[in-house]
């Protein structure tokens, strides 16, 4: 038995011996390959400088190309394009230098050889390239050294230079796949009940783990980690190493940290949690004040956003950040080069330096998501389907306009970038474009607008077809559609659709913007047609003001933003305090009050100072504001008013134990709780009347009109009661359809006016009686915008003004590509666009 285990020992150790040398060998032979092929190269450009062999160093290089690394073949073409440009070769010397440019991964070269590369071509950029369209929706892309697409009918396909080709998967694809590379599959059975893998190579799996439930799943080459319901578990080769229960429930795999091994858990104690790969051990750990909403691992790094700060952690150097900059509403961070592009809510991209954390540059975009593009570049996308390159320090190269957004993030091949649209449709893109040579559409673009400053129509439409097919977001080719359907009288479907086009397109292009939006503004008659500077995610901005300016709240980017009432211009923007996603707001001609969780902020519009701020017992629910007076309803059941002079409270009332609506009128508050009890209260102390009406059902609007308190229910009834007499039986309305909108006239009639979900708008009396109905179509909230007598409100491609006394259309104005909630100030409409653009109109 001895002897075997010694027998057994020292064929172990020399096999290990063996492999030792085989490994040494085999890095010798890689040294001294290269070695050889640098040599080779150095010994072509002696050849070529010194003794004018051009042929035998023309020989050597391209042997060089196809028995060269990466690198050599880059050295090698270079060269070839080098010596070809020197004789005057522009067709060869282009091809030698692309070849150099797909093989770099030097960003200075990329950069440097794209121009080479440009300087000896007479053709345009031709930046589409083969297009896919696939039978079914993406379901999941895996990333890594190759991309593998899973589809929603299960069937699964891999992305290989410029082709898509089909990977069998025989009976796993009726099961859960949850993760795809070149070795294997990793997936859940159908009972879901077990855990499985499969090598690609094989039909049947090589490994099965006995973990059912719904899983969250990270996959580190031949080891795992999988988080369910009750366990955080760690799978090798062998089975289950390990297992974790309960400690980590609710948390989220964030990846791996390369490092010290371990997998991060982002955990709902606002902390990231390192759990060592091996033994489970939990060695560091990232505690902060707030959630952590963003998690970047980055070699030694990890960049995270929480609370509105973005902050770089190097784990093994301590938990003191390396640097921390101030943010708001991050939507990604993007590794770039030896720094972070970091773009947020509002269109905002910042350049951060990796180490230290100083802001390089910073720029203003309507991008929606950041992508790496060509090495050495970023694309930035937009909602409309633009698409802008920019360099290192985010400066534009280039611009394309595709007239859709993409859908998934940019799929990388050597040669092609697949951009995705709607899930099915897979777009190829020039993979090195610097943007040196202009784009075919670029030049055709040209020749259009010449034709069209020499009113050329006949000649216009053939080359405007092409230019659109070139690049179907085209804004000027859209726009030239336009004035020519303009000068032809073409139908006005047909011409409303030319010009919305011309203008959802233009917007990510300062330049294109300005030249557009100023001819569409003269042919819709508007006193100015511009561009608002605010988020994408804000899709309809409310509006208010006083004779000067134009006030709006950009949620997203949380920002209060001031617009010159006369141009459009923006003329400033202040940093709100922080937002939570359902802000509760309230103005007048002087101030907005906004409240975030438990804070309240009055802000002084006329005025750049801090706000003031006032701590509520709970979270606001709604508020209003009175010449001397804030009221504020919360959502446990409070009341307050707050003295405006000194800011102090002037009292508090615990009304409800719920949310509740209320209403001001003169020395009484009318308020109701949404589950349907009404109090009357007393405006100078809060204290509630003993006499109360009945209750009234379900509440969701409460408003005073007149001698009526008007207040709607669930269920397609408005009740009446009396504002003087709360005992009194109220009147009530029965409609044809939910209520989505009450308000009061004001002015001397002061009646009901209310929006329906049918899009119907109806005007009542105080005491019920019908005055009239209009049928109103495609309003986004049904919510008229009352001002004199006249009621304004979005509908569709116009905006309408409705007579408070009969209901008939008074105003027309159109707006092609829709609006929004209009708003009227000095005898001025105005109105956005659910793309942002701001319409004025004089009455």
């Amino acid at each position: 038995m001895h002897s075997t285990i010694l027998h057994t020992t020292a064929r172990t150790a020399l096999k290990q011996g063996l492999l030792k040398v085989l490994v040494f060998l085999c890095v010798c032979s890689v040294c001294v390959h290269a070695e050889k092929m640098n040599a080779s190269i150095q010994e072509a450009i002696y050849r070529f400088e010194m003794k004018g062999e051009t042929a035998e160093a023309i020989r050597i290089l391209e042997k060089v190309t196809s028995q060269g690394d990466r690198e050599d073949r880059e050295t090698a073409y270079f060269y070839l394009g080098k010596i070809r440009e020197l004789f005057d070769n522009q067709n060869s010397a282009n091809f030698y230098y692309q070849q150099s440019l797909a093989n770099t991964k030097e960003t200075s070269k990329a950069y440097w050889l794209s121009e080479r590369e440009a300087s000896t071509s007479s053709t345009p950029e031709a930046l589409l390239k083969k297009s896919w369209t696939l039978h079914s929706p993406i379901a999941k892309a895996f990333r890594g050294t190759s991309t593998y697409l899973l589809l929603q009918n299960g069937s699964v396909k891999k992305v290989v230079n410029d082709t898509i080709i089909d990977v069998r998967v025989g009976s796993i694809a009726r099961t859960k796949i949850l993760h795809i590379d070149d070795s294997g599959i990793w997936y859940q059975n159908e009972s879901g009940d077990s855990l499985l893998y499969r090598p690609l190579s094989n039909k049947l799996p090589s490994r099965a783990y006995p973990i059912a439930g719904n899983i969250e799943f990270y996959s580190n080459g031949d080891e795992a980690i999988v988080q369910n319901e009750n366990a955080v578990t760690l799978l090798n080769k062998k089975g289950i190493s390990l297992q974790i229960n309960d400690k980590y429930r609710g948390c989220h795999i964030e990846g791996r940290y390369s490092p010290t091994s371990h997998y991060i858990l982002n955990c709902p104690d606002n902390a990231l949690h390192f759990i060592s790969d091996i033994d489970g051990a939990e060695t560091y750990t990232i505690s902060l004040y707030d959630a952590i909403q963003k998690v970047l691992v980055q070699g030694n790094d990890i960049v995270l956003f929480s609370g509105g700060i973005l902050y770089c952690f190097e784990p093994k150097a301590g938990p003191i950040p390396r640097w921390k900059l101030p943010f708001n509403n991050i939507e990604q961070i993007l590794p770039f080069e030896n720094n972070f592009a970091v773009l947020e809510a509002s269109g905002r991209i910042s350049l951060i330096e990796h180490s230290s954390g100083i802001l390089k540059n910073v720029i203003r975009s309507d991008a929606a998501s950041i992508y790496p593009l060509a090495q050495g570049t970023i694309g930035l996308f937009t909602n409309e389907g633009s698409l802008t390159a920019v360099d290192t320090l985010l400066i534009p190269l280039w611009h394309f306009n595709f007239a859709r957004p993409i859908s998934a993030p940019p799929i990388h091949t050597d040669e092609s970038i697949f951009l995705v649209f709607k899930d099915t449709q897979l777009q190829g893109i020039a993979p090195h474009y610097y943007g040196k040579r202009p784009l075919q559409s670029d030049l055709l673009t040209l020749k259009v607008a010449a034709m069209a400053e020499a009113r050329a129509w006949k000649e216009l439409t053939p080359l405007l077809d092409s230019l659109l097919k070139l690049e179907p977001g085209n804004a000027e080719a859209w726009l030239y559609r336009a004035l020519l359907l303009e000068s032809s009288k073409g139908s006005e479907k047909e011409r409303q659709k030319a010009w919305s086009e011309a203008v959802r397109l233009s917007i990510s292009s300062s330049r294109t913007s300005s030249l557009v939006l100023d001819r569409y503004s003269k042919t819709i008659n508007a006193k100015f047609v511009s561009l608002l500077a605010i988020s994408p995610k804000t899709i309809y901005p409310q509006f208010f003001g006083n004779k000067k300016n134009l006030y709006t709240v950009d949620p997203a980017a949380e920002k209060l933003i001031c617009i010159n009432a006369e141009t459009g211009e923006q003329r400033w923007s202040r940093t709100l305090e922080k937002m939570t996603n359902s802000p509760v707001m309230a103005n007048d001609d002087v101030s907005l009050a906004l409240s975030s969780g438990y804070n309240l902020s009055l802000y002084d519009l006329e005025k750049d100072v801090p706000p003031q701020s006032f701590q509520l017992p709970g979270k606001a629910f709604s508020i209003q504001l009175s010449p001397s007076s804030i009221y504020v309803s919360t959502w446990n059941g409070f009341l307050l008013k707050i003295n405006r002079s000194e800011y102090r409270l002037a009292w508090s009332r615990k009304i409800f134990t719920s949310p509740f609506l209320f209403a001001l009128h003169d020395a009484s508050i009318y308020t109701a709780s949404l589950d349907g009890d009404i109090r009357y209260v007393v405006e100078n102390s809060g204290q509630p009347l003993e006499i109360a009406p009945k209750r009234a059902g379900s509440i969701s609007f409460l408003v005073q009109a007149d001698s009526a308190v008007a207040v709607a229910t669930d269920n397609n009834r408005i009740f009446l009661y009396s504002a003087s007499d709360p005992a009194r039986e109220p009147a009530q309305i029965l409609l044809e359809a939910s209520i989505v909108s009450l308000q009061s006239t004001g002015g001397h009639d002061n009646n009901i006016l209310v929006g329906l979900a049918d899009q119907s708008i109806l005007l009542y009396s105080p005491s019920g009686s019908p005055l009239w109905k209009y049928q109103g179509r495609s309003s986004v909230f049904t919510k008229p915008f009352i001002s004199g007598s006249l009621a304004w409100i979005d509908q569709g491609s116009e905006v309408i003004a409705l007579s408070l006394k009969d209901g008939t259309v008074a105003h027309r104005f159109n707006t092609p590509g829709g609006a929004g909630t209009p708003f009227v100030m000095n005898r001025t409409l105005y109105s956005a666009s659910p793309k942002r653009l701001l319409y004025s109109f004089s009455l």
